[in-house]
Order: structure tokens, then C-alpha cells, then sequence
């Protein structure tokens, strides 16, 4: 997770439906804040609440966008798994039903 200080200018915003909750190191929760700064303008990112403390909270900030992303590469990756356990669900089915047809042309034989 990133951290960094930042003096850039806030303007709080934390209204968004199924969005998780994020705590900062203080234990508070960061608000989705948007930049109002020339370099990022209108740029989403949570950050700590009490940047504005003395002691300048936690740091904590990270942009909404590089969130998401790291959201969607997980979600991709779980999809990825899920694949790959019915891939093997179903090489088991299939290996199964071979089995039977095998023991069944065994008894077959056998009873010739």
C-alpha cells in the first residue's frame, strides 16, 4: 500500500454505493477525497482524515483509480482459479466415467 504525505488540496466526497471500507493506521475511515491540484485535477484517492493534525495523521493515500485496478487484477486472477477448478472438476467426472466403462468391459469380458 502506498503511503506518502501530501499538501494537496481536498475537497471531501464519500458517496458511492458497494464500495468497501477503507481504515488508514489510525483506525479512521478514509474518505474518497478529489484532487483539486493543477498535476491531478479531479483525480479521486482516499487518504488519512487527520492530514490536517499536527502530527499530519498516518499518510496514508492511495488513488481511487490505482485501487480499482488492483481490484479488477484480482478479480481476474479469481476468475482465472474458478476456471481452472472446474477444468479440474470435470477431467475428474470424465476420468470417472472412463473408469466405470472400463470396469464394465472388464466384468463383460470376463463373464465371456
Amino acid at each position: 500500500m502506498t503511503t506518502s504525505k501530501s499538501n494537496s488540496s481536498w475537497s471531501g466526497t464519500s458517496r458511492r454505493k458497494n464500495r468497501e471500507i477503507i481504515r488508514c493506521s489510525c483506525g479512521d475511515i478514509c474518505p474518497i477525497y478529489v484532487s483539486r491540484t493543477p498535476e491531478n485535477p479531479g483525480r479521486k484517492f482516499r487518504g488519512c482524515p487527520n492530514y490536517q493534525d499536527e502530527d499530519g495523521g498516518c499518510g496514508h493515500f492511495k488513488w481511487v483509480d490505482e485501487e480499482e485496478d488492483e481490484f479488477r487484477a484480482f478479480k481476474k486472477q479469481l476468475n482465472l482459479q474458478h476456471k481452472d477448478i472446474e477444468s479440474v472438476m470435470l477431467l475428474k467426472l470424465i476420468v470417472g466415467l472412463l473408469v466405470s466403462i472400463l470396469v464394465c468391459l472388464v466384468v463383460v469380458v470376463i463373464k465371456m
